[in-house]
């Protein structure tokens, strides 16, 4: 019992020994720095779930839909698809400004025209620049019934 004590004692200072101390390590400075994430652009719906479903087939007049995103204002191109500033605002509205709920990495986006604020919630996580899919998931008021629209740049 002694002698495996012993032994492991000893393997155990000859590994402590033969570690090297870093005097640095290299890492990136851009590594170091939150980016604000980039939406703006034109986007175009790509498909339509409902409560889980994609619905995008039953929906002729789905894929016509587009959200111009600039500098923290919106336009919601002509479309008779539901939207949620368009159903669950005092005042429908088709164009206002936005913003996120964190800049750096955002859950939701407030739809705004001045007076009525509409949270929607990101269905995908967005990064910092080069997103290409958008996800948007609401609710219009019925109930448990939910909606995910999925948007492509």
């Amino acid at each position: 019992m002694r002698n495996i004590l012993f032994l492991t004692l000893t393997l155990s200072l000859a590994m402590f020994i033969s570690c090297d101390e870093a005097d640095s390590f290299d890492v990136r400075q851009d590594a170091l720095v939150d980016y604000v994430t980039d939406i703006n652009g034109t986007w175009t719906l790509h498909s339509v779930h409902r409560d889980g479903t994609d619905i995008t087939s039953h929906m002729p007049s789905a894929t016509g839909l587009t959200l111009q995103v600039e500098a923290g204002s919106f336009t919601l191109g002509s479309s008779n698809l539901p939207f949620p500033t368009l159903g669950n605002a005092r005042t429908p509205f088709s164009s206002g400004s936005w913003s996120f709920d964190d800049d750096y990495q955002p859950t939701s986006i407030n739809f705004t025209n001045g007076t009525d604020v509409i949270v929607t919630s990101l269905a995908m996580p967005l990064y910092a620049s080069n997103n290409s899919s958008m996800g948007l998931s609401f609710s219009m008021g019925c109930g448990a019934t939910s909606y995910q629209y999925n948007f492509k740049k």
